[in-house]
């Protein structure tokens, strides 16, 4: 089986890719153009489908050139339909415009500025330039990310992910199956991939996340890392927060505090995110969790031998078991465990 998504046409069809590998068979082929929000429903699906019985193991991609071959996503105004209708005539013509409203909102709420935002900018760095395959690994100040340029108010230019060529990919198989396999097995404890109506300006997250804590069986203070969906900062201090990892209102005094750094309380987006690492609609997120979980841990640090924990050259969390993930705004998670190997 193959599983892919995206955003509009913009990542190569199963079907073709099924033939540029030179596969005999697959059994069943799936995409969905639900752009970012389906980063871990991608993985949930799999996970299912390997389940049913229907396949024994999964591709899951994301390929995109957002960067040098970034395709027509809207139609001309005239011609947008559903709720597209109510923005697109009006310059809603991107997701800075589409979810700067909410984050201006939730701002406003807890009396939030755009510096408060500068904090999670500096901290990804500081992780990505630990990334030998982050695409942005000079180190950012506070004072670089105040003096970027204005994109769409309330998000500057270091607010904002990158845009990317490149891919990601991981396989989903049985227990059994993954017992035999070279690398150490990571589990799937619990996963939700949906939506709510919009309310009071907060993500599907805070809806979700008590349903997938409790399937999990776990408590958020079990989390040992979380990569959560970053396409702006001030939507990603919205997960932390209707995730649970901090009170509403304080992500930023909680990220200053260092709770989100790599020997933080939950270490945060340790590959850089979409912000630094490369915007490749969060399929990275899941790779960089596979990894911390696994027995041998990331493997694309500045580490030459094992994992020492010097933050000069290692990004490896300490004793990592048990890890969150999210898509855009919650509409998918995912809590994996390391299970074996």
């Amino acid at each position: 089986m193959t599983y892919c998504y995206g955003w509009a046409p913009d990542t190569i069809w199963p079907e073709e890719l099924v033939a540029a590998l030179g596969l005999s068979r697959c059994d069943y082929q799936l995409f969905d153009n639900l752009g970012g929000a389906a980063a871990c429903s991608a993985v949930l699906s799999a996970a299912m489908a390997v389940y049913a019985g229907l396949c024994d193991n999964v591709l899951v991609y994301r390929a995109m050139n957002g960067r040098s071959e970034r395709p027509a996503l809207l139609p001309p105004p005239d011609q947008a339909r559903g709720k597209r209708q109510w923005g697109v005539p009006f310059g809603a013509l991107h997701a800075a415009a589409n979810l700067g409203p909410a984050v201006t909102a939730y701002m406003q709420r807890h009396g939030i500025t755009n510096r408060d935002f500068a904090g999670l900018a500096v901290l990804q760095r500081e992780h990505a330039v630990l990334n030998t395959k982050a695409m942005m690994r000079d180190p950012l100040t506070v004072a670089e990310h105040q003096e970027s340029p204005w994109i769409v108010e309330p998000f500057r230019r270091m607010d904002c992910c990158l845009t990317s060529d490149g891919a990601a990919a991981l396989v989903v198989t049985s227990s059994e199956r993954a017992r035999d396999l070279r690398h150490g097995g990571v589990s799937i404890l619990a996963g939700l991939g949906g939506a709510v109506p919009a309310t009071d300006h907060r993500t599907h997250a805070a809806a979700a996340a008590p349903a997938l804590y409790r399937a999990a069986g776990i408590t958020v203070d079990e989390l040992d890392f979380a990569q959560l969906y970053d396409a702006f900062t001030g939507t990603c201090l919205q997960h932390v927060e209707d995730f649970g990892l901090c009170a509403a209102g304080s992500a930023p005094a909680w990220i200053a505090d260092g709770q989100a750094g790599l020997d933080g309380a939950t270490p945060l987006n340790t590959h850089g995110g979409l912000l630094s690492e490369a915007y490749l609609q969060g399929l990275g997120h899941v790779v960089e969790a596979v990894q911390q979980l696994r027995t041998h841990g990331v493997r694309d640090d500045l580490c030459t031998g094992a994992h020492d924990h010097d933050r000069v050259r290692c990004r490896q969390v300490r004793d990592a078991e048990v890890g969150l993930v999210c898509g855009q705004g919650g509409d998918s998670s995912l809590v994996l465990r390391k299970s074996f190997g």
